[in-house]
């Protein structure tokens, strides 16, 4: 049950200290019992099944060309329909279908239909003198996932009639915070059907892919293998959420600068439901990878491998909640996240380098006594992240109905301070004035290539990176054995130095992570709006530090670490 225990929202740390009102509370509670937590009737149940038929052959066409073709068929099926609620079908939707199209698909106590997810596929390995020296390789097919059960899991008892839903609209007076779990708010008002309802169209798809590779794989002079290969990926069918029950009726527009985003009104088209999740398909989004592979085997002891992969990926939605809620609020946007963007996603690779040399020292003849060392090497992009409005209400600046947490409004990166309404802060007993607020910000937007060519529009998702991290890792094995016979028996004493540069040196080996809520860096905060109601009022409070001094640095992740390990190895 999302919510479950209760959510506060203060619009400050001294309100919740002083047992301030809060300024925003969500909640969904059981309707079936009084039980909060584990053990509420209230939990999902449902039955579901995937049933797969696959068929494959093989061609030699002739010395040099093999063919692999296959087709297979999956038909993802729940067998159960949630409890209908008649008056969402009846009176409500045809009020939300009014302003939402994708609510003409959609329908109370119906889960998704049975779908059939065909999936052809076709590959070829092509050996240009039959000596597997030169090989060139590829295919081509459609793949489909299972989804998470817990998604469509959700309508079953997010579904109008199981579950009621509370916010602070609902409460009269202060909302004191509840300290225990068991007495928390209920909606004075409650009535059935009330709460949250999860749904999902009826021709609702599971994911489903259409993934391409090409590769040569060929023996270079001296024994090298190498590998290059490029592999693309296209979503024909993803998931995206939009909460239909948020009214556009009555939206502005943010005034006072170039930043001219929608300010919904925060008002449910139905207010019989906190919000209604409707979870579609999107065919936009892509996956593109280049490797290129280099590795050898000496014949003293030596193995050496080394890789580079430059790797981009583009999506909407990146699916990554349990919940559909958490769904639909973790979707970026400008607009609000019913409009969510199209965008790096947060999966996207960017460049990567592994190496590994490995080198084994056997004592004698028998291989009952050896010494291996070996040294693991891995350089990475840093974490993609988008510049999002960050604000000390938590409140999305959009102002739509649903639960509210996880600021996701892409920032406008201003040219000149008339086009950023700044505001003074007080910080330690000391005034931040807007002239300094402006040339720290300025500082920070020129420092960073994501946000200086972007100047005069709205940030990218994702389009920002943390700092490029190199990791180093050391392993030594040290064997002792005796052989008996055929076998041998072997001690094995193994020491693993885990970020080993940082061990050498306290400034090497840092991992980065992003300030703010997952890859989502809290630019400037959004601290109001002035009388009129569409000027937005800002504050940039993260001063003139640049380049990796603006990131928090990974505790565990740029340590080094050491391991003592002791195995017994028989055959």
């Amino acid at each position: 049950i999302p919510q479950n225990y209760g959510t506060y929202r203060f619009d400050s740390l001294e309100d919740f200290l002083t047992g301030a009102s809060a300024s925003e509370y969500d909640r969904a509670y059981s309707l079936v019992d009084e039980i909060t937590g584990d053990g509420s009737s209230a939990a999902a149940e449902f039955n579901a099944m995937q049933l797969g038929f696959y068929l494959q052959d093989e061609w030699a066409v002739n010395r040099n060309l093999t063919l692999t073709g296959g087709i297979r068929l999956d038909i993802p099926v729940i067998t159960d329909d949630p409890a209908v609620d008649t008056y969402f079908n009846n009176t409500a939707l045809p009020l939300i279908e009014a302003q939402y199209p994708v609510a003409s698909d959609i329908q109370a106590g119906q889960a998704p239909d049975g779908q059939l997810m065909w999936s052809p596929r076709l590959g070829f390995n092509y050996d240009f003198n039959n000596t597997n020296r030169t090989v060139l390789r590829g295919g081509l097919g459609i793949f489909t996932s299972r989804i998470p059960f817990v998604w469509p899991g959700a309508m079953f008892n997010n579904n109008g009639l199981t579950l009621g839903g509370v916010n602070e609209r609902d409460i009269s007076g202060d909302i004191n915070f509840i300290p225990d779990i068991s007495k928390q708010y209920i909606n004075p008002n409650f009535s059935v059907p009330s709460g949250d309802i999860n749904i999902f169209t009826k021709d609702f798809k599971y994911p489903q892919i259409l993934r391409g590779n090409l590769a040569v794989d060929h023996q270079l002079p001296g024994g090298i293998n190498a590998t290059v290969e490029y592999v693309y990926t296209k979503t024909l069918n993803n998931v995206l959420y939009t909460n239909v029950n948020s009214s556009k009726t009555g939206s502005l527009t943010w005034t006072g600068t170039p930043d001219d985003r929608v300010k919904y009104t925060r008002t449910s088209i139905d207010p019989t439901y906190t919000a209604v999740y409707a979870g579609s398909n999107t065919d936009e989004g892509y996956t593109y990878n280049i490797s290129a592979i280099l590795q050898k085997k000496f014949l003293f002891g030596l193995d050496a491998y080394l890789a580079y992969t430059f790797g981009d990926a583009y999506a909407v939605n990146e699916g990554t909640s349990s919940q559909n809620s958490s769904q639909w609020r973790g979707q970026v946007s400008v607009d609000g996240r019913n409009n969510p963007v199209f965008g790096r996603s947060d999966f996207s690779l960017g460049h990567r380098i592994v190496s590994s040399l490995s080198y084994k020292l056997k004592w004698n003849d028998a291989e009952n006594a050896a010494t291996t060392i070996s040294l693991f090497y891995n350089g990475q992009s840093g974490t993609a992240f988008s510049y999002v409005l960050g604000g000390s209400n938590g409140r999305n600046p959009n102002n739509e109905t649903g639960s509210t947490s996880r600021n996701r409004s892409l920032v406008y990166i201003p040219n000149s301070p008339d086009e950023i309404n700044l505001v003074p802060y007080t910080s330690g007993g000391q005034t931040i004035s807007v002239a300094q607020q402006w040339a720290d910000l300025n500082a920070v937007i020129e420092d960073d290539p994501a946000l200086r060519e972007n100047r005069g529009g709205y940030a990218r998702k994702n389009s920002a990176r943390a700092p490029f991290t190199s990791i180093f890792d050391l392993a030594v094995r040290q064997d002792f054995g005796i052989k008996t016979g055929n076998n041998i028996n072997k001690l094995q004493l193994s020491l693993d130095i885990f970020n080993f540069a940082n061990m050498l040196n306290k400034d090497w080996g840092t991992v980065y992570s992003i300030p703010g809520d997952f890859n989502n860096y809290f630019f400037y905060q959004f601290e109001g709006y002035e009388a009129d109601g569409t000027t937005p009022r800002f504050t940039f409070r993260d001063g003139a530090e640049t380049g990796e001094d603006r990131f928090n640095i990974a505790g565990t992740a740029s340590r080094w670490r050491m391991r003592l390990g002791l195995r017994y190895i028989f055959n």
